[in-house]
C-alpha cells in the first residue's frame, strides 16, 4: 500500500501521533512518503509572520523526532520547494472576510481554510483584511503552493491514502480538498478527549456532521451502560471535576442581581463564532450573518412584550478575547440598544447552571449546554444547525418564525436519551491508543515522551536562538505589565 502523509510544524500531541502513525505503516511494509516544511513555506498555521528562529525550533525538533524512529527505507522524506510568495497586493483584492473565505484556486475554496486560521489566530470573525493584509498574502501564498505541491506529488506517487491533520486550517485543507477532488482516500487525524488516545477518521475530518449511518449505529449498539457513562460525565461536568471545563471559576450559585422570576425568563447561550465560522456549512441556517443577528432579531421580536426577559450568557472562553473583537463589539450594542436583556460577561462569575435552572427555556447555537439542559430539564431550542443535532436533543426550529413560537409556547424538555447519546458520542468516540508516546507529567508540566522516557524537543542551539529573539517582547511586556511579575513570584 501507498501511504502520503503532511507534516507542517505541528504541535504536541499531534506531532508526536504523525510519527507514530508514520512508524505503524513502515512495520506493516508500506511504501510511505512524507511532505515537510522545513521553513520553505511563507508561514504555517503556528508561525504566521514566519520567524526565523521558531522554523529553528520546529526544524530541529522535527529531524530530533525522526532520527529517533529510525525509519527505513520503505519511508521517504520530501520538502516543499521554495517559492515565490504571491503579491496579494497585485494579483487580489480582499475587501472582507466574505472575500477571503470565497477566495479560489484551480475551482477550489482554498479560501475556507485560510480564513479558518486567521480568525483562529486573531480571535475575531470580521478582522480588517485592510490592517493585516501582509498576513492574508502569507497565508495565501501558503495555502495555495501547499495545495498544487501535494497535487504533483499525489499525480506522481499515486497513494491509496492520504494522511493529514485537522483539514480545517490554511495549511492542511489542501490536502482535504484535493483527496475529494481526485477520488483519493484519506485519514484525518485529531487529539481526542481521552488522554493517550488520538481520533482517526475516514473520508471525513472532526467537523463534520454525523452521517446517517453513524447514528444508525448508535441506535443498534446503545446499551444502559454508555447511559450511565454519558450520565457521569454530565453531572462531572456540572461539578467542573471533568478535563475541559469552562465554569471552573464561576461561583456556584450565583444569579444576577435583580432577576425577577415573575416574567418569562430566556437563558440565551452564545458560542464563540471564531471557533467555527472558518469550518464548511459554518453559515447559520436561520440568522444573517451570524448568531449575534439572531440575537438582535429575537429581542426586537419581543421588545413590547414586558413578560419576556433575556440573560445573553456570553462564552466564558472570550474572556481572553479582546473587547474590541467584533463579537463582543456586536454584544456591547445589544446591551446598549435593547431593555429587555442583560448580558452576562465572559468574566463574571455568575453560575452557567445556576442560571439554567432559574430560567424557562434556552436558545443556544450549537454550544454543548444545549445538550446539557435537556438532561437537566430545560426546555432546550437550538437555533442554528449543530453535529448532533439529528440526535434530537433540542427543538429544531428552520425559521426566525418557529424560534418564537417556540418560545411563546409551553413546550417540554426533549427526551432525555438524545442528550445522553450526544454526550456519549462527544466523550467515548473511538479512538486509537498511542502506544510509542504517552502524556506525561514532569516538573509540573504535561508532556509528551517516547517509550525510553524522553521528550522529543529542539536542540540547544536553536533553543537559545529562540530564547533571544523573543526576550525583548518578553521584558517589555513584564514592564509594561508589573503584575506579572508578583504571578510569577507566587507560583514559585
Amino acid at each position: 500500500m501507498k501511504v502520503q502523509f503532511l507534516y507542517i510544524g505541528t504541535p504536541s500531541p499531534i506531532f508526536e501521533t504523525e510519527l507514530e502513525l508514520i512508524k505503524k505503516h513502515e512495520k506493516a511494509g508500506d511504501l510511505v512518503k512524507v511532505m515537510q516544511c522545513s521553513g520553505n513555506l511563507p508561514n504555517c498555521h503556528w508561525n504566521l509572520k514566519h520567524v526565523e528562529s521558531q522554523c529553528g525550533i520546529c526544524k530541529s525538533r522535527f529531524k530530533n523526532g525522526w532520527d529517533s524512529l529510525n525509519f527505513g527505507e520503505n519511508v521517504e522524506l520530501k520538502q516543499f520547494e521554495i517559492k515565490q510568495q504571491i503579491d496579494v497586493d497585485i494579483l487580489l483584492d480582499f475587501d472582507s472576510v466574505e472575500d477571503v473565505k470565497n477566495f479560489k484556486h484551480d475551482d477550489e475554496n482554498v479560501g475556507l481554510g485560510v480564513l479558518s486560521s486567521l480568525v483562529s489566530i486573531y480571535r475575531d470573525h470580521r478582522f480588517d483584511t485592510k490592517k493585516y493584509r501582509s498576513d492574508i498574502a502569507r497565508t495565501v501564498s501558503t495555502s495555495v503552493q501547499v495545495y498544487d505541491t501535494l497535487k504533483q506529488e499525489i499525480n506522481m506517487f499515486s497513494p491509496d491514502v492520504v494522511y493529514f491533520f485537522n483539514g480545517r486550517i490554511a495549511t492542511h485543507s489542501p490536502a482535504k480538498l484535493l483527496c475529494k477532488k481526485l477520488g483519493i482516500n484519506f485519514l484525518s487525524y485529531e487529539v481526542s478527549v481521552k488522554k493517550n488516545y488520538y481520533s482517526l477518521l475516514s473520508n471525513k475530518v472532526v467537523h463534520d456532521d454525523l452521517s446517517a449511518g453513524e447514528i444508525e449505529q448508535l441506535h443498534s449498539n446503545w446499551t444502559t451502560e454508555n447511559g450511565l457513562k454519558a450520565e457521569s460525565v454530565l453531572k462531572k461536568t456540572r461539578a467542573g471535576k471533568t478535563l475541559v471545563t469552562f465554569t471552573q471559576d464561576q461561583n456556584k450559585g450565583a444569579l444576577p442581581k435583580g432577576i425577577d422570576v415573575s416574567k418569562r425568563n430566556i437563558a440565551i447561550y452564545n458560542g464563540t463564532i471564531d471557533e467555527y465560522v472558518g469550518t464548511e456549512n459554518s453559515q447559520n441556517k436561520i440568522y444573517r450573518p451570524d448568531e449575534t443577528a439572531g440575537i438582535c432579531r429575537i429581542l426586537e421580536s419581543f421588545e413590547s412584550d414586558n413578560s419576556f426577559f433575556f440573560y445573553l450568557r456570553v462564552h466564558p472562553h472570550m474572556k481572553v478575547v479582546a473587547r474590541n473583537t467584533s463579537q463582543l463589539v456586536d454584544i456591547r450594542e445589544l446591551s446598549l440598544r435593547f431593555s429587555n436583556i442583560h448580558v452576562i460577561w465572559p468574566e463574571e462569575d455568575i453560575d452557567s447552571y445556576a442560571l439554567m435552572d432559574a430560567c424557562e427555556k434556552i436558545i443556544t447555537f450549537g454550544s454543548s449546554i444545549g445538550i446539557e439542559a435537556t438532561y437537566w430539564g430545560k426546555p432546550s431550542i437550538l437555533a442554528d444547525h449543530a453535529r448532533y443535532e439529528r440526535l434530537n436533543y433540542a427543538y429544531l426550529p428552520s425559521s426566525h418564525d418557529e424560534v418564537i413560537t417556540l418560545l411563546k409556547e409551553d413546550i417540554k424538555p426533549m427526551p432525555v436519551e438524545g442528550a445522553l447519546k450526544s454526550i456519549f458520542l462527544m466523550t467515548h468516540e473511538s479512538g486509537v491508543e498511542l502506544e510509542l508516546f504517552k502524556e506525561k507529567k514532569i516538573n509540573n508540566r504535561s508532556i509528551m515522551v517516547a517509550l525510553n522516557g524522553k521528550e522529543i524537543r529542539a536542540s540547544v542551539l536553536p533553543r537559545l536562538r529562540h530564547l533571544l529573539y523573543v526576550f525583548p517582547s518578553r521584558l517589555r511586556r513584564i514592564i509594561m505589565q508589573p503584575t506579572l511579575i508578583f504571578k510569577k513570584f507566587k507560583k514559585m
